[in-house]
């Protein structure tokens, strides 16, 4: 079993509404998508962990699902902090199992694993948030399986090693969060995004990472408290290789994208 993990696309239909995502991020996209397709083992799922669209619209979603059409295997999505319930539930709601009415989490079985995404969408906030009935789902979810878990979140409950990021990371629900998951002994694998700077981690005695971003890329920026610079550098996404015996190795994949103009 193959799983790709992306973050961030932040696909727009119009002009971006966030000042850093370069102006040509859906072509970005079908550019990571077009790669996808032309590995010599294709993914048997792709998972993309949050800023789907940049600005949440029915046109920014339209244009989410022209540019992922041609991916033959499923696409698990959760929101980041640019998208909108709504319109992410009309765009995905035909093939991803939403469990609640008022919020997108989620649970499906693939061959031998489970994906269990998150919804920590605060509107109008640029942090997350996980509540107690959310949290309380999770926990009865895990407790079902002793399959092989990846875990689907957005805003990363771990340290970055940079204040600017975790103040705008997690701020509610992690503690229990962590808790819960310290509680578990069957493998889970925790995978987010929004920070734009890929890097792997281990919290709550678990595995965990960050998706990289191809609408734009921090540089380094580690023990400080400022927003690290903008930069331009090779594009890299995770390819999660879940093994018969039960293991699990990560593939990075790194695509060569074109210079941004206004770096």
């Amino acid at each position: 079993m193959l799983i790709a993990h992306l973050s961030d696309l932040h696909i727009s239909a119009g002009a971006p509404e966030t000042a850093p995502v370069r102006r040509d991020a859906p072509d970005m996209a079908r550019r990571v998508i077009a790669d996808l397709l032309a590995l010599p083992q294709r993914p048997d799922a792709v998972v993309i962990t949050g800023d789907v669209a940049d600005g949440g619209s029915v046109a920014d979603y339209a244009l989410v699902r022209e540019i992922l059409a041609p991916l033959p295997m499923p696409v698990f999505v959760v929101p980041g902090n640019h998208d909108k319930r709504g319109p992410m539930r009309a765009a995905f709601g035909g093939t991803i199992p939403f469990a609640a009415p008022d919020t997108l989490h989620f649970e499906a079985q693939l061959a031998g694993l489970r994906l269990i995404g998150l919804d920590s969408l605060v509107p109008g906030r640029v942090e997350g948030a996980l509540d107690g009935t959310q949290l309380d789902w999770l926990e009865q979810r895990l407790a079902s399986t002793a399959d092989p878990v990846f875990l689907l979140l957005h805003h990363p409950p771990f340290p970055t090693g940079n204040a600017h990021w975790d103040a705008s990371a997690l701020r509610a629900g992690a503690g229990r969060l962590g808790r819960i998951l310290r509680a578990r002994t069957a493998p889970l694998r925790l995978l987010c995004g929004h920070v734009h700077q890929a890097f792997h981690s281990q919290w709550a005695g678990h595995y965990a990472a960050v998706g990289g971003s191809p609408a734009f890329q921090y540089g380094f920026g580690f023990d400080g408290d400022t927003e690290p610079p903008l930069i331009d550098a090779p594009y890299a996404y995770w390819l999660h290789h879940c093994r018969a015996d039960g293991s699990f190795a990560v593939h990075p994949r790194q695509m060569n994208l074109p210079p941004r103009a206004d770096l």
